[in-house]
């Protein structure tokens, strides 16, 4: 299969996955969870459920009075063998250099939804090549940051430039972390 979604449609059935919840439930987990740099907005949250069931990834249905009174109508989504298909696959995607340079929310994103949904060496893969990626990339920024303050007084762009080093830095020491947890926990 080949993935075409985004990743607010992959928010979205990554999150279907656990329960089926309205378009109504799923505004709500991105307006007051660490989710909330997604659109919770019902102009790009809608029309996102609405492709994924074109896609047959996600069902809708009208709850039961007897399921719950207090939806008023609202129709629960709940994720397909399709769409179950299409995280699995999602998530075990290589991790790119550019998704290092780029896309590292995606990259957590991908990373929260692990558990229970693909195997732990799928986990673990993802971090080997997150970790490889991100150092390659970081050792190219520390080099650059060197000949650049080699060859310029400070001044503020240096120091913000290496402001984001830093921050890679630190990233790259969370994936060895997060890792090595993750092997020890295997044991």
């Amino acid at each position: 299969m080949k993935l075409t979604a985004s990743t607010l449609e992959m928010a979205l059935i990554g999150l279907l996955k656990y329960k089926p919840q309205s378009g109504y439930d799923l505004r709500k987990t991105f307006a007051t969870t660490a989710m909330r740099h997604y659109s919770d907005s019902p102009g790009s949250i809608y029309p996102a459920l609405r492709r994924l069931q074109s896609r047959g990834w996600i069902a809708a249905k009208a709850p039961t009075q007897s399921e719950d009174e207090s939806r008023r109508g609202r129709r629960l989504f709940r994720l397909t063998a399709e769409g179950g298909s299409a995280l699995s696959e999602w998530l075990g995607l290589p991790v790119t250099r550019d998704d290092a340079m780029y896309r590292i929310p995606e990259l957590m994103l991908r990373f929260a939804f692990m558990d229970s949904n693909v195997p732990r060496s799928t986990a673990l893969r993802f971090l080997d090549q997150f970790e490889q990626a991100l150092g390659s990339y970081a050792a190219e920024l520390r080099a650059d940051f060197a000949r650049m303050a080699a060859a310029m007084p400070v001044n503020t762009g240096l120091l913000a430039f290496q402001s984001g080093i830093e921050g890679m830095q630190a990233q790259l020491k969370w994936v060895r972390k997060a890792r090595a947890r993750l092997k020890e926990k295997r044991q």
